[in-house]
This record gives C-alpha cells, structure tokens and sequence, in this order.
C-alpha cells in the first residue's frame, strides 16, 4: 500500500511540472503576438513612432475643496487681471503701440501712415458702432486695420495704396487713398456714399472688378478693393510683381499674349464694357492694361471709382470723343497685349504673323469709321469664345434695382463728363457748385436679371 502511495505522489509531481512548463510556453508565445511592429500599415515613407505603445494613466489627485477669496495668492490674481486686461484691449491700441515702433524705423513712412489712420479711424468707414451703449461694454473696434503701406504702383504719383485688413471677415483688402479735385460731382455726405455703395452693390459681374467700400472725406477718395496677388494684366504682359514700383515694372519691352488668350481677355473686357453701358454708367476713360486685373485667367475691368470722382484719364483717353473712347482704348489694351509694349501702329504689319485677326480689329477700331461695342461682338475673333463664367449656374439669379437718385447721379458724372465746369472770372478758385441728391418719394427703378 505504501508503495502504490509514493508511485501515485510521483505521478502527480510529474503531471504537475508538465502543465507548469506548457503554461509557460503559452504565455511566452502570447507576448510575441502581441507585440506591435516598428512600422505601420502599407506606408512606405518614414514615421516615428514613439518607444511605447501605451499611455501611462495619469493619477487622479485627490479632491480638494474650493478656496475662498481670502486664501488666493495676491501675485496669481495681479497678475491674472494683467492677462485679461491685455486680452480684451482693442486693436485702436494695438495700432499705436505698433506705430510707435515703427516711428523709430522709418519716421517718413510712418508719418504718412498716420495721417492716414487719422483719416480712416475718425470716419465711418472705419465702423457702424454707434458707441457705448453703457459705461461697462468695450468700445466697438473698427472694420479696418493697417496692415503696412505699399509702394506707388501706379502711374499716379498724387496716389497712395494700402494693404489693409478687414476685421469683419478676416480678409486683407487694398485700401487707395486719391485726392479730389474740383471737378469732382458727388458731394461728401452720408446720402451720396448710400447711393455710391448701391451702384457698386449694383455692378456685379464676372467682369467686373468690385469696389467693396468708398468714402469721401477731408478732400479724399478711400476706395477699399479685394486684395489681388496677381496684379493686373500690365504686370501678366511685364511678367512684373504687381507691388514693385511703377518705374521699375515696365522699364523693359514685356512679351506678347499667346492669341487665344488676347481673343479671350478682348471678349471679357468688351463684356465688361457692355454691361457698365446697359446699367447707364458713364463712358469708361480710364481703360488700360493697369486697369484690368486678372484672377484666375479671368480678366475684370478696374477702376470704376475714378469715373465718380471725376480722375483725370490718361492722354489718348483724355483727347477722344465720348463716343470712341471706349473703343480707342479697347484697341490700345490689344495692341499691348499683343506687342508687349505702347501702342505704334507702324509695327502692325510684324504682328500680323500670329495676331491676324487681331490685327485686323485693331485696324478697323483706329480707322475713321470704327465699329462700336455691339458690332465688335459680331466679329469672328470674338464671337467664337466660350464665356463659361456667364453660364446660368455660376451666377446667381436676382433682380437688382436702381432708385432714381441713384440715376441721376449717374447722368450728372456723365453731364460733367461732356461739359467741363465753368469758373467763375472773378474768383478762379471757387470749385463749381454741386448737384443735391434728393431722395424722391416715387422710385423709378431699372430691372436687370443675369
């Protein structure tokens, strides 16, 4: 019996240190199935992975109570009110600390900058807060905010040009500050700048470079326009950056236009000028390549501000009847577009190689009998281009009015347009007397759906 006992112990023994090695075996293999490879998925290119494969779980703190306003730490709640003090100051204060350091730089540039935040940041065009509604809201901070002034990119050197930024929508802007002249037909009140901004509200199209905001004060024109990182189509013929000095973009001969392009380009600018012509708007003299942006191979007529104002246009627009001076300038802006430079017709007969067609318009718009903007569509060169931003689904379907006094202030710029301003012989400084603007009680409206 004793025997079976010590046999039957042994056996057990055995059977035990089995399953204790096997258990091990097991466990050993788990480990290795589970550990994570160095690289992941099918990704070929390098990513570091961190040493472990898991987050350490962060301890619970034990639960404290709340502490009362006697137990706070003077220093932490100094310097807590610093922090929102500093957060809630408006951009106003920003802007001074901002010139102040820019002062010590460059004490010409910001002398110019600040006379012309005195401008913008005393006017309504910087904002519609009306104030403080009670003493403990924050005064409203306004729409715009310099960001840096630009060179002269224009040919005008009395012209100044602003990066500003719109802080409504959180978008840069061009801010062009002009100065008036005498000849100028709108008076600077609240009235004329509702019935400007409904004519800008008014024009838009595809072709149609958009004036966001214009303002009229202290003898200034502030005209706010998107901000266009391509420049114009000077710069697109000068392969120039559109923010270089005038002097310096178009010193050298630029390149022609590829044909197709200047066929292109030709039938949007046309559009463009139709459609000002069937809203009643003013003869467009200041056409030129300078005033044409481009975005996105898409060329917009710019420029519109200076027709309200009553700018002075170029010299070949300045000397052409009202009735041509569209036309003219449409073949001056295909002439540079094909030759790269000013308009000589003597070197029409080198262009006729690649720019036939063109050639031939040009011809026919310097002739004594030119074709108008209708006729021009007529032509081949033109009529064969697809306007696929004038399709049904890429603009919106509405009809926009013009009140009356909104009309008349468009027939009066172009009264003064055809008949310059008489002074008066005694007193050669007086500007001209001014139209008023009423608003009537019956609205004579004009319809137009795209």
């Amino acid at each position: 019996m004793l025997f079976k006992f010590e046999d039957f112990k042994a056996y057990l023994f055995r059977k035990t240190v089995k399953m204790f090695n096997l258990y091990q075996h097991m466990k050993s293999g788990d480990t290795k199935e589970q550990k994570e490879p160095e690289t992941t998925g099918h990704d070929r290119f390098y990513q570091e992975r961190s040493r472990s494969s898991y987050r350490k779980k962060k301890r619970g703190g034990a639960c404290r109570r709340a502490q009362s306003a006697a137990e706070f730490n003077p220093e932490s709640v100094a310097a807590a009110n610093k922090r929102d003090a500093f957060r809630i100051r408006s951009v106003s204060t920003d802007k001074e600390e901002s010139e102040e350091e820019n002062s010590e730089r460059t004490p010409l540039v910001a002398q110019k900058i600040d006379s012309l935040a005195k401008l913008l940041f005393n006017k309504s065009i910087m904002g519609s807060g009306s104030g403080k509604s009670s003493p403990s809201e924050p005064t409203a901070s306004p729409r715009y905010s310099m960001i840096s002034s630009l060179n002269p990119i224009g040919s005008r050197a009395s012209k100044k040009w602003f990066a500003i930024h719109d802080n409504s929508i959180k978008a840069d802007r061009l801010l062009i500050l002009t100065p008036l002249s005498s000849k100028c037909p709108i008076e600077q009140n609240e009235h004329s700048r509702e019935l400007i901004m409904e004519l800008f509200r008014a024009l838009h199209h595809p072709y149609i470079y958009p004036v966001l905001d214009l303002e009229l004060c202290n003898g200034h024109a502030l005209a706010v326009l998107p901000y266009n990182s391509r420049g114009s189509l000077k710069d697109l013929i000068y392969k120039s950056t559109w923010s270089d000095e005038y002097s310096r973009k178009y010193g050298s001969t630029g390149t022609g236009l590829p044909p197709t392009q200047v066929a292109r380009f030709g039938r949007q600018i046309l559009e463009g000028l139709l459609f000002l012509k069937e809203k009643g708007f003013p003869p467009f003299r200041h056409l030129h390549s300078g005033n044409v942006m481009v975005q996105n191979g898409v060329a917009r007529l710019c420029g519109l501000e200076n027709t309200l104002i009553a700018a002075t246009p170029r010299p070949p627009a300045r000397s052409a009847a009202l009735e041509r001076v569209e036309t003219l300038s449409l073949g001056h802006v295909l002439f540079e577009m094909c030759a790269g430079a000013d308009t000589d017709l003597t070197l029409l007969p080198d262009l006729a190689n690649n720019y036939s067609q063109v050639v031939d318009i040009i011809e026919m718009l310097f002739g004594p009998h030119p074709p108008n903007l209708h006729e021009l569509l007529l032509c081949e060169l033109f009529r064969k281009i697809d306007l696929r931003e004038m399709k049904g689904s890429c603009l919106p379907n509405f009809s926009q009015r013009l009140s009356r006094s909104c009309l008349s202030l468009l027939g009066e710029v172009a009264r003064r347009q055809q008949t310059p301003p008489r002074r008066a012989p005694g007193s050669p400084g007086t500007p001209p007397t001014r139209r008023r603007y009423v608003q009537l009680d019956q609205d004579y409206t004009e319809e137009w759906q795209w």
